[in-house]
């Protein structure tokens, strides 16, 4: 144990110092543990939690520069504190003094490298929790267009076409079932539902028991969200009719509505998600609650948008909680056009020419 100095405690939580301060001391952890951090955009990088026997501090009283690092206690710490002066009484030979400054040095380009790698581990996490809700080649381009570290996940008003997908007489279903194979079955079709949706470039915003909520135009814009909308919920049907062969009264109805809505990190600090919320989701709810089994609702807003790819038949207007005014609502029997199809068919001419 390194003797002298000055014996100094601190509280649970308590800075010991900052980041950019121009330290003179050092310390040896007698009691408790500390933590060594770095704030980066409001967030906290920890880089290391040292215990009893450990010091720390050492790198700006070898090089006289500024920490590269703050220091905060976890829990209530005893530290002993030794400054340039006693250092030096301990460490007599000046060449030794100056491999220790070059290996204070050579610690600081370790420590700002570890930053990168915990950044950069930190980034990977986010990235592969996003795909899990996100198309795969909708990332690639969030990242492709704006970079990982620039990605702005923040409220915004925006024009999105909302999908909502339920699976009919369910609660019946899994009533004959066990618990094992309800689970089963549901993660069977909400996969389905799932697929359709990122193979058109949507968002899973969230799944709400045996529903699915899936949104287009956020977080990257889309020039024909209502059409790719429109297109995955034909899927999503064509799918369910073949899953039908194993399960012949399993149906799903599905509402789709398009208009403005508040898009972003919702929640608090315990909890958030990436989410819409407005008059737009709450139409397009209320559309899935009221189609039948095997039935895709669009509103007239969404309506407008694909007319020219669909059959649909317009039926009477309904009143939505909510709402002043009657909701044209149309029902759809078929797609007309693929817009993946239609894309590639536009770019193959475009190269040609």
């Amino acid at each position: 144990m390194i003797e002298g100095g000055t014996v100094k405690g601190f509280g649970d939580g308590e800075v010991i110092f900052n980041e950019n301060d121009y330290g003179r001391e050092m310390y040896v952890i007698e009691t408790g543990k500390v933590k060594i951090f770095r704030i980066r955009n409001d967030r906290e990088i920890i880089l290391a939690t040292l215990k009893k026997g450990d010091f720390f501090g050492e790198m700006a009283v070898f090089s006289g520069l500024a920490r590269s690092a703050s220091a905060k206690a976890i829990g209530e710490c005893r530290l002993r504190s030794i400054n340039r002066n006693d250092l030096k009484k301990i460490v007599k030979e000046p060449v030794i003094w100056r491999i220790l400054q070059e290996m204070s040095q050579r610690i600081r380009k370790f420590d700002d490298k570890m930053e990168d790698l915990l950044i950069e581990d930190e980034l990977r996490k986010v990235i592969q929790l996003f795909r899990r809700y996100v198309a795969p080649q909708v990332v690639d381009e969030i990242l492709k267009t704006s970079g990982a570290e620039n990605l702005d996940l923040s409220g915004e008003l925006r024009e999105v076409t909302v999908l909502f997908g339920d699976i009919r007489n369910f609660t019946s279903i899994a009533e004959k079932m066990q618990p094992r194979e309800v689970v089963e079955l549901l993660n069977i079709y909400l996969g389905e539902m799932t697929h359709a949706v990122f193979h058109y470039d949507g968002t899973v915003d969230k799944y709400i028991g045996d529903a699915i909520m899936a949104v287009f135009n956020a977080p990257i814009k889309q020039k024909d969200h209502a059409w790719l909308a429109v297109t995955a919920a034909m899927r999503i049907q064509e799918a369910v009719s073949y899953l039908q062969k194993d399960n012949p009264t399993m149906t799903v109805g599905i509402g789709i509505n398009t208009g403005s809505a508040v898009l972003g990190n919702v929640g608090t600090e315990l909890h958030l998600d990436y989410t819409v919320i407005g008059d737009a989701v709450n139409i397009a709810s209320r559309l899935c609650r009221d189609a039948k089994s095997g039935e895709l609702l669009i509103s007239e807003s969404t309506y407008r948008l694909v007319k020219d790819h669909i059959t649909a038949t317009n039926l009477e207007a309904r009143m939505f909680k909510g709402k002043s005014e009657p909701v044209k609502v149309f029902v759809v029997h078929g797609m007309l056009h693929d817009v993946k199809a239609q894309r590639d068919t536009e770019e193959s001419v475009y190269v040609s020419d």
